[in-house]
């Protein structure tokens, strides 16, 4: 959804990468999926067989960021569209994330989910868990990410929904930094900017609920300042209409010291019209009359979506009453000392969530570090103390019998010599990503030489291990190697054994000397 769910601002979309990997088809469907982001978040200007369309089609082609990009419209679209199941398409999005293994995708659908998006039955712990998770993960994201910006959007309107606005804002730049950065295209920045504008709209609407105190003049022109600099006329008119509303709250409530109010925004069909009698509410010197613009203000203010429009108009009511009466009233004093108590709640509940930010963070440090331990770090495979971990691990839960596999790659010294070392290592790479093509989730990659590879599979059946190396021999030898250094070919031997997980050195061995009757049979094939 986007910044502030609850007023419907948008949300950003970034600008793209690795263009020149898509061909112009490709790129033609992103296109025009990526268009469909602004109008999903205005209702009635998308349809779902539009976006189907251009899914269907990603499908056909095997488009998988189209088809990405058009599950995350999906979600947007649901607010409006109660024909689309807006979890539904979320899930499938964080499931695409993860497998792509996707950390700027995946944060971008935790960060949605911890918002009202979707029904989420969940404990709010577990929702500002993914949220703290979310942030961490695009400290550390591809800085030119496609969608960077508007991950950092999703995250900025989760923290929104918490009041949390100073976490909000570090997320709003980080956005526009991406924008700026990228030199995307103007309305995506102009979106950024609106959404800050927004910010500063609620956090003002929360302050004053505790009076007309000093903080606000400098919340009110942050508010007047963020609003001015949106350029509007890259932007949807009805947008424009929020900022024009927007504006005239922010005057009401802080007038401007050196200018007069903006004139008061038209209110036929506008998404924010409710704010503009409360703007009056301000405005208005006679208070029967205030009171009056409030009535139908609060009529039209959701309470739930809205709750810091919806208590300023409680307050002002309770103020608009005590100016009739000539006196503060029990019921003004009650709502002060309680939106004060809301403020000190606000401030714990975001020293709350920097402290669950801070667990993330040290999460993610040992789970850096534990890969720096047990991987390969050039082809990202496990390494030995990795298959020490995993074996540790098969035990822990009672496997008796695996089948290990040792791969070893025919005559790799030669493509070295003939072709370079930097050839040599993305044979190495692409030979391991093939290997992780066959393995189940229970299974294990490992480099165990420089040349050498080994599998440990969660099975103790030998033929189906050794039909299944069969097929990745083929592979490997029908790879378009030749992409990578004229006339280059590839092949691998195999060897492999079944035995107890217990004795992997004997298991090894057996394994080792059935891939020594694979070479002495001419190579490029599998033993047991």
């Amino acid at each position: 959804m986007s910044i502030a769910a609850a007023a419907g601002g948008p949300t950003a979309v970034g600008g793209p990468t690795a263009v020149g990997a898509r061909t112009p088809e490709h790129q033609h469907a992103m296109d025009r999926v990526t268009e469909l982001i602004l109008r999903a978040q205005t209702p009635g200007a998308t349809t779902t067989e539009e976006r189907q369309g251009i899914v269907e089609e990603a499908h056909a082609h095997g488009w998988d960021d189209v088809v990405m990009v058009g599950e995350y419209v999906a979600v947007l679209a649901a607010r409006y569209d109660k024909s689309l199941d807006g979890g539904d398409h979320l899930s499938a999005l964080l499931a695409r994330a993860r497998q792509d293994d996707d950390e700027v995708w995946e944060a971008l659908a935790l960060a949605m989910g911890a918002t009202d998006a979707v029904p989420d039955p969940r404990p709010r712990l577990d929702a500002d868990r993914d949220l703290a998770h979310a942030t961490v993960l695009l400290e550390n994201a591809h800085r030119h990410h496609e969608f960077l910006a508007s991950a950092h959007g999703q995250c900025a309107t989760a923290y929104l929904a918490r009041d949390m606005w100073d976490l909000a804002l570090e997320h709003t730049a980080a956005a526009e930094a991406c924008h700026l950065q990228a030199r995307h295209d103007a309305w995506r920045l102009a979106t950024a900017m609106y959404n800050r504008a927004e910010i500063h709209l609620r956090r003002l609407c929360a302050m004053r609920q505790t009076g007309d105190r000093p903080e606000l003049r400098a919340e009110g022109e942050a508010a007047r300042s963020a609003a001015r600099r949106v350029p509007l006329a890259l932007l949807p008119e009805s947008w424009a209409v929020d900022l024009h509303i927007f504006e005239n709250l922010v005057d009401a409530i802080v007038p401007p010291a050196d200018d007069d109010p903006r004139p008061l925004a038209a209110q036929e069909d506008a998404e924010f019209a409710a704010y503009v009698d409360l703007a009056r509410a301000f405005s208005d010197p006679d208070p029967p009359e205030a009171r009056r613009h409030l009535a139908r203000a609060l009529e039209d203010i959701d309470a739930d979506r809205e709750p810091e429009f919806h208590l300023l108009a409680l307050t002002r009511d309770a103020e608009l009453e005590a100016a009739v009466l000539g006196h503060p009233t029990a019921g003004l004093r009650l709502g002060r000392e309680l939106a004060l108590r809301r403020d000190h709640a606000r401030t714990d509940a975001v020293e709350a969530m920097r402290s669950l930010i801070r667990h993330e963070q040290m999460v993610a440090e040992h789970a850096r570090l534990r890969v720096a331990a047990e991987f390969d770090a050039l082809t990202g495979v496990a390494n030995r103390r990795g298959l020490s971990r995993h074996v540790e691990l098969l035990t822990e839960h009672e496997r008796s019998e695996v089948t290990l596999v040792l791969v070893d790659l025919d005559h790799f010294k030669e493509v070295n010599d003939t072709h370079g070392h930097e050839v040599g290592d993305e044979v190495l790479v692409r030979v391991a990503s093939a290997l992780r093509s066959v393995v189940r989730d229970t299974d294990l990659v490992v480099r165990w030489g420089g040349d050498e590879f080994l599998l440990l599979l969660d099975t103790d059946d030998l033929d189906a291990a050794a039909r299944r190396c069969a097929v990745l021999v083929e592979d490997i030898r029908l790879e378009h190697w030749d992409d990578l250094a004229p006339a280059l070919s590839v092949t691998v031997s195999i060897g492999l054994a079944v035995g107890k997980v217990g004795d992997l050195d004997g298991l090894r061995e057996a394994a080792d000397r059935a891939l020594y009757r694979a070479k002495q049979r001419g190579r490029d094939g599998v033993a047991v």
